[in-house]
């Protein structure tokens, strides 16, 4: 493999592996909003 496409290729997997992380940071972040928005419903109906 040449050097520069090798360069486009690094740059695209450590781009491609950082939004991956941010896709599973941010999902985490919203299933445990939606627990703790379950949780403050099911007290109020009680």
């Amino acid at each position: 493999m040449t050097d520069p496409l090798f360069a486009v290729f690094d740059i695209g997997l450590v781009f491609a592996l950082g939004l991956a992380i941010w896709q599973l940071v941010s999902l985490r972040r919203g299933m445990r909003r939606d627990r703790a928005a379950e949780a403050t419903r099911t007290d109020r109906e009680e």
